[in-house]
Parts: structure tokens; sequence; C-alpha cells
């Protein structure tokens, strides 16, 4: 490695500050993450303003008077009476409003006495969460609001609260025989709420409702089963009687029996050998007649009549008869009439068998109801005593309470209800208001996911983002058009295409960079990248494209991140040219000179295979064995002897991320070029190669940046 002692770009050089175009393109590089939370969030908001209920708003307001039990002047002349301080009655009734027991009394009257306590505080907090006590000092006014989706369950809550309300400041400012009576008659209704309590407890234990209803429906179901019992147990004996007296009579009967005999054929050859035979005799008879009876003709004619009548005899033994048997189908009914009354006694055996275990339940559990039945009786007298003693007692309160209300007559309450609670018939919140803050939060929603996203982002988007990151200018940063998006997305690599834009507004300022890196007449530069799809060659092509235009002598490309077998810029075609997309070049190569240069005393040419490209004055000059030397003494030597022939040579590096022979070589050459590739390279891997090749001393003279493209429309980015 080369140890260099130059002096470093100023790093604050290349220092860019934000800029409006900066947040446009961050903002349309994500903009279709941002319209996509932003429509979720207010569709999210046209969802719950069209399904989700708006609770209503139910209200009552209540006027404070200095009068009744507040008036404590006690002045018989009419004398002027003490104020009280504003606010002072006010905050005395919002404190009975607001009192956790007169809540708890609301929801005690809303859910009746068999609420359990968990259900108590569900509904208590939700009480008091819809509940809002507003009081005006100056006007000595209490407003009563309650939430609920139902209008009419909003105004039913807020009269409970009011019933409730002066019933309880009423016992609070009302002492004696009120209350006395009032606590006699509430110990008396725990008494029966209890005797209530037990009743029912017993009732679900031993499962009775009436019990006289009960006793007479058990009752009736014993007789019906005993009377099933009866009708089973006949019937049972009647199926194995007939079993029996069918299995006697049918013992006998077989599954086959015989339809029909047949021997038609034997005696059908009987008859022939009988009508032979009849001939035989004719004949006989009719030679008997003309011949002697010792006659050959007649004693022939004899033999074959005894041999007729022996064949006819044997005939006659072995006649053979024809049985057919067939399928008898009273067999199968027989069969079926037995299955069948098996299959009913084997039910009458079960059926049975159950109704006997159903009556032994039955008249159990008649026992059983005989057994509570007294102690159910005692029960519900206990609960009948505490029942009229609690109606006795309710009509002593409302006795009391009318005598009182009597005597307080004069004075009169001094709480008035100015506005009476009625059903709401607006809701609290439009549904417009829900939709108008659905777009709002969408808009900040969005907006907040596009600068964490940003915030995250670690790849660039544009030139001045590259700038701000490696404290280096940007010498090439062509944009992508419409048609090189595509082809390069056809092609199938990730390759930019060479001009994107044309090639002196792309490459001019690197160009300017290059020439000014060092007084040498030739350069060398070496291009860098941490990827070997970040578009170096196409940086390189596009560079090398504009630079023949600049020099006499062919513009070199010294590949040293090919392969033999796969090279970076394409095989020879079969006049041994590289093709490359025509850029108006000279179409000449002074190859024979380059090749001259190599037969020097260091031989440092030797080991390249130079290759031009067609109609253009570029030559690509690879290792032959697809590396550079290891020395740096002998890249020294072949950097020289290349400066000899070309004006500008440029060093194709292999990527970072697989060799360290460009940043090793970097101190080599004239100028360092950094190859970043938009939306892919990211900041730390780009940074990190930046410091290795300063560590080096190699002389960075800016960064190209590849694949970038135009995200602020062109109507939007002609104002910037």
């Amino acid at each position: 490695m080369a140890i260099t002692t130059r002096t470093r770009p100023d790093r604050h050089a290349a220092v860019v500050d934000v800029t409006i175009r900066d947040y446009l393109n961050t903002l349309f590089y994500y903009r279709k993450i941002a319209t996509t939370v932003f429509l979720a969030i207010v569709a999210l908001g046209v969802l719950v303003a069209l399904f989700v209920p708006i609770p209503y708003r139910a209200q009552a307001t209540l006027l404070v008077l200095n009068a009744g039990y507040y008036d404590q002047t006690n002045n018989p002349n009419g004398g002027v009476s003490l104020q009280p301080p504003p606010g002072q009655l006010n905050g005395v009734e919002a404190q009975i409003l607001s009192s956790p027991e007169l809540h708890r009394d609301v929801i005690l009257s809303k859910l009746g006495p068999g609420a359990t306590a968990s259900d108590i505080d569900r509904e208590l907090q939700n009480f008091e969460k819809r509940l809002h006590i507003e009081q005006n000092d100056l006007a000595n006014t209490i407003t009563l609001t309650y939430s609920d989706t139902d209008p009419k369950a909003a105004a039913d809550a807020l009269a409970r609260l009011l019933d409730k309300y002066f019933r309880q400041r009423a016992s609070i400012f009302t002492q004696g025989r009120v209350n006395l009576l009032v606590s006699q008659r509430d110990d008396v209704g725990k008494q029966l709420d209890k005797a209530d309590a037990d009743l029912l407890a017993f009732q679900k234990k031993h499962g009775i409702v009436k019990i006289d209803d009960q006793t007479s429906r058990a009752v009736q179901l014993e007789s019906q089963l005993v009377q099933r019992k009866l009708e089973t147990d006949a019937k049972l004996a009647q199926d194995r009687s007939e079993l029996k007296s069918l299995q006697s009579s049918t013992k006998d009967v077989r599954n086959t029996i015989p339809i029909y005999t047949d021997d038609s054929e034997t005696s059908r050859a009987i008859n022939i050998l009988q009508g032979s035979l009849s001939e035989l005799e004719n004949k006989r008879a009719d030679f008997a007649s003309r011949y002697m009876a010792t006659s050959p003709f007649v004693v022939q004619l004899d033999k074959q009549i005894a041999d007729m009548r022996a064949n006819i005899a044997k005939q006659r033994q072995e006649m053979m008869t024809a049985t057919r048997m067939g399928h008898n189908n009273y067999f199968d009914v027989v069969q079926e009439r037995l299955a069948v009354l098996n299959a009913s006694i084997a039910g009458g055996v079960a059926q049975q068998t159950a109704l006997e275990a159903q009556i032994k339940e039955t008249r159990d559990k008649l026992q059983g109801m005989s057994d509570v039945s007294s102690q159910l009786s005692q029960l519900q007298a206990r609960r009948d005593i505490l029942a009229d003693s609690f109606k006795e007692r309710s009509r002593q309160v409302e006795l009391a309470r009318v005598q009182q209300g009597q005597v307080s007559q004069i004075n009169g309450t001094n709480v008035r209800v100015i506005q009476a609670p009625f059903p709401p018939s607006q809701r609290s919140v439009s549904a417009s208001l829900i939709v108008a803050a659905a777009i709002a939060a969408g808009l900040l929603i969005s907006a907040l996911t596009v600068l964490i996203l940003s915030s995250l982002r670690e790849t660039f988007l544009s030139p001045e983002q590259v700038e701000r990151a490696l404290l280096l200018p940007v010498v090439n940063a062509p944009v992508l058009l419409g048609s090189g998006r595509g082809a390069a997305a056809g092609a199938g690599a990730n390759v930019e295409p060479a001009y994107a834009r044309p090639a002196h507004l792309a490459y001019g300022r690197m160009i300017a960079a290059i020439n000014s890196s060092s007084d040498g007449t030739a350069k060398v530069v070496m291009a860098l990248s941490t990827g070997k799809n970040d578009g170096l060659s196409s940086v390189i092509q596009g560079l090398t494209s504009e630079l023949e235009h600049r020099s006499g002598k062919p513009i070199l490309i010294l590949d040293i991140a090919s392969t033999p077998d796969s090279p970076m810029y394409g095989k020879p075609n079969a006049q041994g040219l590289l093709e490359w997309p025509s850029n108006g070049g000279s179409g000449t190569a002074n190859v024979d000179a380059v090749k001259a240069t190599g037969t020097d005393e260091s031989n440092a040419l030797t080991d390249l295979t130079f290759t031009r490209v067609d109609r253009h004055n570029i030559v690509v000059a690879q290792p032959h064995s697809g590396a550079v030397p290891s020395s740096w003494q002998l890249v020294t030597r072949l950097f020289d002897a290349l400066r000899e022939s070309h004006d500008y040579i440029v060093v194709h590096a292999p990527p970072s991320s697989q060799s360290f022979t460009g940043i090793e070589n970097a101190p080599l050459a004239d100028a360092t070029v950094l190859v970043v590739r938009a939306e892919a390279t990211r900041k730390p891997v780009i940074a990190g190669l930046k410091a290795q090749v300063e560590d080096a001393g190699g002389r960075l003279i800016g960064v190209a940046l590849t694949h970038r493209r135009g995200y602020i429309p062109s109507f939007i980015y002609r104002f910037f």
C-alpha cells in the first residue's frame, strides 16, 4: 500500500443546506406509503362515522335558591337576610350530586336487588365516566349532562339521578322520625331480602318452583309410568307366547322346495324303441306266415325282438328323472316374523328395565318432596310475615314523610328543576366532524410516517443528500428519464444507461475535476464502488465516451474487475471489436502505439490484452490472469507505462465488498471517483469506503450518483 502526505480536501466545502426540493424529493419518494396511510385513516374515520354509534347528550339544569334549609336568618320582622358567598350553595348541591353513594343508589335502582358487586362497580364506573356536572356560580345554576348511544337511556339516567338526588338531600337535611322509620324499614327489607334469598336458594337446591304442582305432576307421572309398565309387561308376554307358538309350528319349514320333475327325454327314447319293437314283431308275423319257425329269417327276427325287449327293459331301469328345486318364500316370511318378535321382545325387556328405574326414581323424588314440603312451608310463612311487616313500615314511612312535607310546606325546597331531562334529537358529535378529524389525522400521521421513514432510510435520493452525508461534491448525477428506466428494467440487470442525458452535461463537472486533480498531462482515474450492481460500468462508459472528444490519443479503460470468463464490457465480435452505443467518436484507436510502449525493460504491458471499441476511440485493457500485479511498485510502473500513450486511463476497480485492490491502488491514481447507486447504496457502507480511501492516501474528487430518478413531477419541479 502506498502512503501519501497529500493534503485532503476541505470537508466543509461540500456542505449543502437542506432545501425545499429535498423535502419534496422525500415526500414524493414515499408518496405511495403516505397516500396509503392517509387513505386508510380517512377510510377508518368514514367507517367510524357511518357504523360506530355516536352518543347523544341529555341535559338538565337546576336553579339553587337561598331559601328553605339555607335561609337561617329567623328574622320575624322581615329584616335583611344574610346572603351566602357566590357559589357556596352551588358547591354544596354539586357535592351531593357528585356523591358516590348517590351514584350507587342510581345504579342499584337501575340494576335491581339481584345485581352482583362486580356488575354494580362496572356500571358505576361507566355512569361516572358519562356524567358531567358543571356549575355556574354567577347564575346559581348547575348543569348536568349524560352521554349515551340511546337518547332515551341518557334522559332516563338523568331522571333517575334527579329522583335519587332529591330523596338523598331530603334525608341529609332532615333528621328524626323519618330516618328512624326508614332505617327500620330498611332492616326489615334486608331481612325480607334474606328470607327471599334463603327461600330462592332452598328452591334452587331442591329444584322446587311450586311444591303442589310439582307433587301432583310427580304423582301423575308415576301413575303414567306404572300404566306403561303394565302395558309393556302384557305386550312382552304376548310376544313371547307368539314366538313360542310360531317356533313350534314352523320348525319343519325348509328354505327350498321341489318345483317340478321332468322325465320326457327318457320316455321319448322308450317310445321310439317300442315303435321299433312293433315293426319287428309285425315283420316276424309276416315272415312266420311265409316261412317255417326254424327258418333263418324267423330266427334272426326273434333274436332282434329279444334284443329290443332287453334294451327296452334296460332303458326303463336306467331312466333318469330331473327334479328342479326352488326357494321357499314362506321360509323368509317365517324368519322375518321371528326376527320381528325377537326384536320386539328385546325392546320390551329394555323398556321394562327403564320403566322400573324411572318408577323408582319418581317414587324417591316424591318421598323427597314430601320431606322438604314442611321446611318450605316454614320459610314461606317467615317470608310472608316479613313481607307484611315491610309493608306496614313502608306505610309508616310514607305517612311520616307526608307529615314532614306538611310541616315544611311554607318554605318549600330551594332547588328547582328549570330544565328537565328529555331525549335529545341530535348527536353530540356530527359525522362530518369525525370525517374532518380523520382527514386532519391522516395528514398528520402520513407526514409523521414519511418523517420516520426518511429518518430510518440509509440510502440516497438526490445529490444534495450525498454531499451532506459524505462531504464530497457530486460530479455526475444523470436523471433517469422514462425511457431510460424502461430500458434498465428490460435489460434484466442493474445497469444504468450511459446516455440518460447529454454527455457534456452529465460528465463535464467530473472531467473538470479530473483535469484539475494533478499537474501531469496524463490522468489516471480510479473508479470505485461498493457493489457490482452500482452502475460503475455505465459511468465509465459515459466518461470515456465524453473524454474521447478531448484527446487525440485513445482513451484507455483498465478493467481489473472482470474475469476472462465474464468480461464486464462484453466479448469481442468477429472483427475483434467491442460493440458499444455510438456517441459520435472518432472511430479510430492507436492500438499499435499502445502495444509498442509495452516493449520497455519493465515489460509492464505484456500481461494486458487490449481490445478496441467499435466506432469509438476507446480501448479496453484487461490482465491476462484477470488481476493486477500484487506489488504497488509494479502497479506504479504499469500506470507510468500507460501514461506514455494515453492521456486518460480510467481504472475499473473491483467492488470494495469483494476486493481491496481498488482501495489499495487509489493513492497511485491522480483522481478517485466513488460510485453510489441511488436508493441502494447505504450511507455507512459508502462512508466506510470513503474513509478507507482517504486513509490509504487516495485523492477523492467527488461522487458519481447512478440510477437517480426524478421524484418531483415536472409541473412542480419547474418552480425550483
